[in-house]
């Protein structure tokens, strides 16, 4: 949601980060709003988790981006990039009674293959 938008302090984002992580979207967010660039669609996740514990779950993603593309404040394609396939590798922690992605990594375009 934050990145329709491009809202760095969207409520949202703390409800799902933490500390990294966190501090990555943030950024994310900050650059999109600097460069007059939203977001529109929806990546497509398939998550695999690698590693679990009683708090921390690590998990590795080939998200699809092909329907989840940048667009200028005018409505235009920021670039002629397509979407593609994005290697992300997460850690999640619990925090009480809820899980925070900690650390996050989202690769470029071609990262990955589905």
């Amino acid at each position: 949601m934050a990145a329709r938008t491009s809202d760095d302090e969207h409520a949202r984002l703390d409800d799902h980060a933490e500390g990294g992580a966190l501090q990555l979207l943030r950024h994310m967010m900050r650059e999109n709003d600097k460069q007059g660039v939203v977001t529109k669609g929806r990546p497509k996740f398939a998550p695999v988790v690698t590693k679990a514990g009683a708090s921390t779950v690590v998990i590795q993603d080939c998200a699809d981006g092909s329907g989840w593309l940048q667009y200028t404040e005018d409505g235009s394609p920021k670039d002629d990039v397509p979407g593609g396939h994005h290697r992300v590798d997460a850690t999640v922690g619990k925090h009480g009674d809820q899980w925070l992605v900690e650390s996050l990594y989202i690769g470029e375009v071609g990262t990955c293959v589905e």
